[in-house]
């Protein structure tokens, strides 16, 4: 369970990072760029961390709240930056 777990959050992360460098490539000028850079920066802190608080639980149910932190999150940020420019 926690390897697919990891699986499909390596498919979301490769999605997310897609979906980044496009919305890097059409932001409106460096400055919209590099608040995007640091907005991706802190958002992976953030997720690392708060995932974090789940792996630190009890027994191997604190693994898969972990991992489905992490793919949650991730699946939420890709789906963000895919729809950038279209709200």
């Amino acid at each position: 369970m926690v390897e697919c777990l990891k699986a499909k959050t390596a498919q979301w992360d490769k999605r997310m990072n897609v979906a980044y460098q496009k919305a890097l490539k059409d932001a409106a000028d460096d400055k919209q760029r590099e608040q995007l850079r640091t907005a991706q920066r802190l958002w992976i802190q953030y997720r690392d961390a708060n995932c974090l608080y789940y792996d630190l639980g009890e027994g191997t149910i604190a693994r898969l709240d972990a991992g489905e932190c992490m793919r949650s999150m991730t699946e939420a940020r890709a789906k963000e930056l895919e729809n950038l420019g279209h709200q």
